[in-house]
């Protein structure tokens, strides 16, 4: 994954609520460099095997467990407004069928 096609800053993802621990390096057998707080919100800029490598809205950048990563989702309203449509569109259909729209 790399940043938005502008090149700006993106959140992709956020830090689940107990926070986690961050790397300098995808190296299990190194101690953890740091920890990213709880529901921090950051930005998927590559992976390797489970391990994610993040960058925070300031820059800051690090390697963590990418399982445990809630995904964000910016489409998720356009998503809901199709789901809707399809509904009532459904709707219309079955009203139709009935016969009892006007």
């Amino acid at each position: 994954m790399t940043a938005n096609a502008t090149g700006a800053w993106e959140a992709t993802h956020r830090a689940p609520r107990e926070g986690l621990d961050a790397w300098t390096e995808p190296n299990p057998e190194a101690a953890p460099a740091g920890e990213v707080a709880g529901q921090v919100e950051l930005q998927v800029v590559g992976t390797a095997g489970a391990w994610a490598q993040v960058r925070g809205q300031n820059g800051w950048e690090g390697w963590v467990d990418g399982r445990l990563l809630e995904q964000l989702d910016p489409e998720s309203g356009d998503q809901r407004a199709y789901v809707l449509l399809a509904v009532a569109v459904v709707v219309l259909i079955i009203l139709a069928v009935l016969g009892l729209t006007g």
